[in-house]
């Protein structure tokens, strides 16, 4: 356990604390939300229009998948460990430098929310987006770096941590173009795309202690790439663009700063348990 009071924590749980349960709902997840939104779309819905197509796919299934993730995180005795973290203000070093990706991520919403074309979008296109979006950020922040992050973490140092809910992140966003045959080679630039962004929303979770800074900043965000969108318009986005760079160097440098920091845990632990070190 790398985190002060998980141990604790744990002593408690009605479910173990292992990977494979932390798959399992992942995988459960991604089956009911994903699956059961391309099930609807296969359906015909998207013959009803953008608006009425996000909400049939979303509204459907994603209540469905995160109230079973809310039931399982109250029920297996892991909620108070999915919801808060231990802040980095706490740790040696503090790495103050990391609150420049919820910063970043704050300024990339807004410049997406600036460049929304407003006056030509419905009340219904701006609402019904809107608690869409905010869904999707509880439903994959819940069951990636909550759930799953736990199961991993109580085995495993922060960087294994890291590297599997970011892989499996960018690879749950992967499923439709692999239904859809998109080449392999594609599929994989895909993934390690979106797994940047799980790298980000991990360093979100870690500066701030708490699952609602990534949830907030992953459906805010995906709701401001649909405001983008614009009602089937033709617009596309700077923001993005004008982000991104410093996004990419961040998240490189919020990996490097974790395999640094299981490094420095390696050695306290050596120090710790060596004869001399007793003393």
């Amino acid at each position: 356990m790398t985190h002060a009071g998980t141990v604790a924590a744990t002593v408690d749980d009605r479910v173990p604390r292992v990977v494979w349960v932390g798959l399992v709902a992942f995988a459960f997840y991604v089956i009911v939300a994903a699956g059961g939104g391309l099930l609807i779309d296969a359906l015909g819905a998207g013959e009803a229009g953008p608006v009425t197509e996000l909400a049939l796919t979303h509204l459907i299934p994603l209540p469905i998948a995160i109230a079973a993730g809310l039931v399982f995180a109250r029920l297996s005795g892991w909620w108070h460990d999915i919801w808060t973290d231990a802040p980095l203000r706490g740790s040696t070093p503090r790495r103050w430098w990391m609150w420049l990706v919820p910063v970043l991520l704050v300024v990339q919403i807004v410049a997406l929310f600036a460049e929304a074309p407003w006056a030509q979008l419905s009340l219904s296109y701006i609402l019904v987006g809107l608690v869409c979006y905010l869904l999707v950020g509880l439903g994959e922040e819940l069951f990636t770096r909550g759930i799953l992050l736990e199961s991993v973490r109580a085995h495993h140092g922060e960087t294994v941590t890291l590297l599997v809910t970011a892989l499996a992140f960018g690879a749950a966003h992967s499923v439709g173009s692999g239904i859809s045959g998109v080449p392999v080679g594609t599929i994989a630039f895909q993934i390690a795309v979106t797994a940047m962004d799980g790298v980000l929303f991990y360093a979100a979770l870690r500066v701030t202690g708490t699952l609602w800074a990534p949830i907030l900043l992953h459906g805010l965000g995906d709701y401001g790439r649909w405001l983008i969108a614009g009602d089937g318009a033709d617009h596309t986005s700077g923001a993005d663009a004008i982000t991104q760079t410093g996004l990419t160097l961040l998240s490189a440098a919020v990996l490097i700063s974790v395999i640094l920091e299981d490094r420095r845990n390696r050695r306290r632990r050596e120090i710790t348990t060596s004869p001399t070190g007793n003393g």
